[in-house]
């Protein structure tokens, strides 16, 4: 195997080999693309159906939806659903950028494939957002949508890892680090969709507590899957701008490899404390969560330095973006520690608080870095149809501001939902008759003003964001044009 000599370090040639955007195969350039659009807009609902929840909680608002046929029975499954959808499409995304340096050129079989995924997963996404609207679903949590489309799913997905693994699957291991996180995501994912999928078996049904236990071990491991496409964009996008493909044979990238997995399998008890189950699974849980969000928040620090140091320009949205997750890793690193204490989590379960730190985690820390990704990869996609000119239309001045705004609307949001989170689990912990379960009147009064108001703030910020980013994801229908 022949190596990359970086400062005098040997790495393998998998991990410093590096193609221009218009350099890669056309199919694979269309692939790319086509996944950012479908991540776009899965955002653009999952923002729309998010505010619309927010406003759906102040109570002189909640009778006009409900006037128009419009309840939380359709705005938040739709909310949680779409919001899963963006955040892996932006991570197949960027898979499908990597394909572009590795992957060569697309058989006949690969663009089949890549046809049925793209098929399968619009009718699902169609599908889910009638029915949903129908108020036909599962009630279930993250996979509320009717179990039909999740055919749809999982027939695209294994169209996915086919042609992935296709690529990828030759010295496997020896490749970087963020290979096999998104190998080990696509497997888990599988195993999340099929555990996920046990309440139709209606013996398995009929017992609740097992049910619950199942799901949200499921869900555990979904998140799981979701974060090691996380992580793994994020190195490969930090190696590609750095140009230093170390960081992917680090011991740290590992480590992080190695206590995400664990984490994945093991997270899931925080969620369910107050179901009947051993405290040993209740402890490993929380040490292993503590593992992995300090590991994480060490490698954003790391990663931000050598991303930071590789340019002196003076304002780049991909950096911005990375960033601020390094922030907001911080954050929840605070936030996952307090949430998991078994006595501080039977005060805040069920409450705004958990709602708050799941928005932190999924916009602070994952949507974060996928945005970076993602506007790193555009900026390579128009700058191959229009020059480097065009391309430094997604930094200006406009999008800083963008960035610092969405990242401060977003805060106040979590930290609002923080607040009423708190005093409402204190407040019924002292299980006053009156205020058990609706807290003071003070944050019955304002719980849904504020909420709504730090939602808006962070509304206006999202479609600003979605203004400058879908013209630049839509407007090019051809390839980019390779170089002589």
């Amino acid at each position: 195997m022949s190596d990359l000599r970086v400062q005098g370090t040997a790495i393998p040639a998998e991990g410093g080999h590096w193609l221009m955007f218009e350099e890669g195969d056309p199919v694979r350039q269309f692939a790319t693309v086509t996944f950012i659009r479908g991540g776009l807009i899965a955002m653009a609902v999952t923002v729309l159906f998010g505010i619309l929840g927010a406003l759906y909680s102040v109570p002189a608002l909640a009778p006009a939806f409900q006037s128009v046929g419009l309840d939380m029975r359709q705005l938040r499954p739709i909310h949680t659903a779409f919001a899963s959808a963006w955040m892996f499409l932006g991570g197949v995304a960027v898979v499908h950028r990597w394909l572009q340096d590795h992957g060569g050129i697309a058989t006949e079989a690969d663009r089949w494939r890549l046809r049925v995924q793209v098929l399968s997963w619009a009718i699902a996404g169609v599908g889910i957002l009638t029915t949903l609207m129908l108020r036909i679903g599962s009630g279930r949590e993250y996979l509320g949508f009717h179990p039909v489309f999740s055919a749809f799913i999982a027939i695209g997905w294994l169209c996915y890892a086919w042609n992935f693994f296709r690529i990828a699957g030759p010295r496997f291991f020896e490749r970087p680090i963020y290979l096999t996180m998104w190998g080990v995501g696509m497997i888990f994912f599988l195993v999340t969709f099929i555990e996920q999928h046990l309440y139709l078996l209606p013996d398995f049904f009929a017992n609740p507590t097992q049910d619950l236990q199942v799901q949200w071990k499921a869900t555990g491991t979904l998140v799981g899957s979701m974060n090691l496409f996380v992580y793994g964009s994020m190195i490969y996008i930090g190696e590609r701008i750095s140009r230093d493909p170390r960081y992917g044979h680090s011991r740290l990238a590992y480590a992080l490899f190695g206590i995400g997995l664990l984490n994945s399998f093991t997270n899931f008890a925080h969620h369910s404390y107050h179901l009947p189950q051993e405290e040993l699974v209740k402890w490993i849980s929380f040490v292993v969560s503590m593992m992995e969000i300090s590991i994480l928040c060490r490698a954003m620090w790391d990663l931000w330095n050598l991303v930071r140091t590789s340019e002196d320009r003076a304002f780049c949205a991909a950096r911005g973006s990375f960033g601020a997750s390094k922030y907001w890793t911080i954050f929840i690193l605070l936030s996952s520690v307090l949430i998991s204490i078994p006595p501080l989590n039977a005060l805040i379960h069920g409450t705004y608080a958990v709602t708050g730190h799941a928005m932190g985690a999924t916009i602070g820390i994952d949507t974060m870095v996928l945005l970076g990704a993602l506007i790193w990869i555009l900026g390579e996609h128009v700058r191959a149809r229009e020059g480097e000119k065009a391309a430094e239309g997604l930094h200006t001045a406009g999008m800083k501001k963008i960035v610092v705004g969405l990242n401060l609307s977003v805060a106040a949001l979590v930290l609002w939902l923080h607040v009423s989170g708190v005093v409402t689990g204190v407040t019924r912990a002292t299980f006053a008759p009156n205020e058990m379960y609706v807290g003071p009147e003070w944050l019955s009064a304002w719980n849904g003003i504020l909420f709504a108001a730090t939602g808006l703030a962070a509304l206006v910020f999202f479609v600003a964001l979605l203004m400058k980013l879908v013209p630049v994801a839509f407007r090019y229908w051809s390839v980019a044009p390779k170089r002589a």
